[in-house]
């Protein structure tokens, strides 16, 4: 009789064991990897609904400061660009959604993005010297939290809730 040595019997059981082991890492890890793509993929686009949105209204701005200088070139004024953005002063009341700054001669005006973020736009509005002038060029288009962020720096390192019966 033939004597075996019970070497390659464990060398095979701890290999299925690696291998079972690596193969739940992987699921586990692409499990992880779809959830995370999910997620990303639900922000992108709630990111570009606003993006859509605020161009939108950017283009209602645009079209409204048209019909302001349309307005103006009819009317002959002496001081044409106070006149302007007098009249640039009442987009607030066309437009609800955007606001507008007197002093800075700026309209801006935000899109919600997410509960805690929302897309920020301000205008700056120019008054165009020439007919190839712009109307107004953007100064800010940026995401801005609304919320605080608190991070969560709680570690529980040590037992302190242990019963009176083990002291």
């Amino acid at each position: 009789m033939r004597r075996t040595s019970g070497l390659p019997l464990l060398i095979l059981i701890f290999v299925s064991l690696c291998l079972i082991t690596f193969s739940l890492l992987s699921v586990s890890e692409s499990r992880a990897d779809q959830t995370l793509g999910e997620k990303m993929a639900a922000r992108t686009t709630t990111y570009y609904e606003a993006n859509t949105k605020a161009n939108q209204l950017l283009s209602k701005v645009d079209a409204q400061l048209a019909n302001y200088l349309r307005q103006f070139s009819s009317d002959a004024s002496s001081t044409p660009e106070s006149s302007y953005y007098d009249s640039c002063s009442q987009i607030a009341d066309v437009i609800p959604e955007v606001s507008w700054d007197t002093d800075t001669h700026t309209a801006s005006f935000t899109i919600t993005i997410t509960e805690s973020q929302q897309l920020a736009v301000v205008l700056a509005v120019d008054f165009p010297k020439k007919d190839t002038d712009t109307l107004y060029h953007i100064t800010t288009w940026e995401i801005v939290n609304t919320q605080d962020w608190a991070p969560n720096t709680s570690m529980k390192l040590l037992r302190t809730d242990t019963p009176e019966s083990e002291t």
